[in-house]
């Protein structure tokens, strides 16, 4: 299991920057850095868990036939996996919910299916605007996806990052 950093973990993001260049520049000055891999993976494995969540919470609002909820909770299960791969494989992803766009364009190119995840990724994120913002008479006959498909299609991309992250970084997530 990964170990939590000394410090709270948004502080350890602050103060790390990109958490890959940090332990790149102590090697080169002959500082070990054996823990900051380990805090790294458990922030990693934060944001995992986070998309579980929203993963749970889309699933149980399908059954409760609440749609609004099904598109931005199965949006919100797949951004917060894709930032768990973006962190953990690139060093740095936002924390201030400024990154939508990253979610999809900018996953790992090593990251099976990459395209079609992007896809996917940019099309729950259209279906969850318009589920958080629109009212409007025409809003549902604009999703082409239904609630029943952006939940298969969140936790399908949840189980390829959970399957890719613990292959490449020798994690059980």
């Amino acid at each position: 299991m990964p170990t939590q950093p000394p410090i709270p973990e948004l502080e350890f993001l602050k103060l790390s920057g990109n958490h890959q260049e940090l332990a790149n520049k102590l090697t080169k000055m002959g500082i070990p850095a054996p823990d900051l891999g380990e805090y790294a993976k458990h922030i990693c494995q934060c944001w995992f868990r986070l998309a579980e969540e929203h993963l749970g919470e889309a699933k149980r609002a399908l059954v409760g036939n609440c749609t609004r909820a099904v598109f931005s909770r199965a949006y919100y299960a797949a951004y917060n996996a894709s930032k768990a791969a973006r962190y953990i494989v690139q060093g740095r992803v936002s924390s201030k919910g400024d990154d939508h766009a990253n979610a999809s364009a900018d996953l790992p190119k090593d990251l099976p299916n990459v395209a079609q995840w992007s896809q996917q990724i940019t099309q729950l994120y259209e279906h969850r605007l318009r589920a958080d913002y629109d009212n409007w008479s025409d809003t549902a006959a604009n999703n082409f996806l239904t609630p029943a498909d952006t939940v298969q299609a969140a936790d399908a991309f949840v189980d390829e990052v959970r399957t890719y992250i613990n292959a490449k970084f020798g994690m059980q997530l």
